[in-house]
């Protein structure tokens, strides 16, 4: 099982880094994560979620969002930073676990850009939407983050 898992994870490196942007992140409830941001404002993800009665054990999460809206908040003309908002929604499931679960979600991140070709840049992101599980079938809300760095 864990060969197949890194044997995903790093194909969808690979994928991501070729076809576009790609990015490294952590924070609840995916741990540790990669992902790939299209130009169209789609997002998908992969990470390490934790079980929820223990700790120790991981399963693997994957993730689609659509950025809905983005902007600048402020820009000093590529000399040192630039920051962004952006805002959307997505969905995220975590099926190989001995709960399985989906979440519905929206988000809202600010990112900021510290070279002048903006190509790396910091994020953190905040999500707020409803967990379902299927064993026992039960719901809770979610308060999920993400925090990271993005390549372009």
């Amino acid at each position: 099982m864990r060969r197949v898992a890194w044997a995903l994870f790093l194909s969808f490196a690979g994928v991501a880094w070729a076809a576009g942007g790609a990015g490294l992140y952590g924070g609840w409830p995916e741990v540790f994560g990669i992902q790939f941001v299209t130009e169209q404002g789609w997002r998908m993800s992969v990470g390490l979620a934790p079980e929820t009665g223990e700790v120790t054990r991981y399963s693997v999460a994957v993730s689609l969002d659509l950025v809905l809206a983005a902007g600048t908040v402020y820009s000093d003309d590529g000399a040192m930073v630039d920051v962004a908002y952006y805002a959307g929604a997505g969905a995220t499931g975590s099926l190989l676990r001995a709960d399985p679960e989906v979440n519905g979600h929206a988000m809202l991140g600010l990112e900021a850009y510290f070279t002048a070709m903006k190509s790396v840049g910091f994020f953190g992101e905040l999500q707020l939407g409803q967990r379902l599980w299927f064993a026992p079938l039960s719901t809770r809300p979610l308060l999920g983050f993400r925090v990271g760095f993005s390549f372009r």
